[in-house]
């Protein structure tokens, strides 16, 4: 007689436990809110560009570079500029912009541009990237493609004396700072 009876209560507390006539307790531990990226953002205001040359390439990396981002025009279609700090016209980045991805070429001169790591680049490419919201609001790349070619040397030294590569998995990432 006491099986029976035990039965049922343990049945009774396991039907008790969960589902959707639960109890609910401001103080029960609830299952968090996605921590996936929120999608778009004006992109604007100083960055730091990431170049990471493909693994197939050989070449080491990622080079950084600080970067200052701004609109760029918008007819026939809205633009986004993102020029090195310093001498802008050493690395610009020419993007067309959508709500939630860029799409555009990244280029370089002939006399390339220094990076943070003191190493030079030079890189001819497309990139393409979603844009998702930073912490501050603004919109960053935070995994972008780049297909094209780069090369990286020293700082004093010719173009490609550290190794170059043409590839379709080249990668950059424009974080705001």
């Amino acid at each position: 007689m006491k099986r029976p009876f035990a039965a049922l209560v343990a049945i009774s507390q396991i039907a008790g436990c969960g589902g959707s006539d639960a109890p609910t307790d401001p103080s029960s531990p609830r299952p968090s809110a996605s921590s996936s990226p929120q999608a778009g953002g004006v992109v604007a205001g100083p960055y730091t560009l990431e170049i990471r040359p493909a693994a197939s390439c050989g070449m080491g990396g990622p080079l950084t570079f600080p970067m200052l981002a701004a609109a760029a025009g918008s007819v026939p279609k809205p633009g986004i500029q993102v020029l090195v700090v310093g001498d802008g016209s050493m690395l610009e980045l020419e993007f067309l912009s959508a709500a939630t991805s860029l799409a555009g070429g990244l280029g370089t001169t002939e006399v390339g541009v220094l990076s943070n790591e003191a190493v030079r680049l030079w890189m001819r490419a497309i990139g393409t990237g979603a844009v998702t919201r930073a912490a501050d609001g603004r919109g960053q790349v935070a995994a972008g493609r780049l297909a094209g070619y780069v090369a990286f040397g020293h700082a004093g030294g010719p173009e490609g004396s550290l190794g170059s590569c043409d590839s379709v998995d080249h990668s950059f990432v424009l974080r705001a700072r």
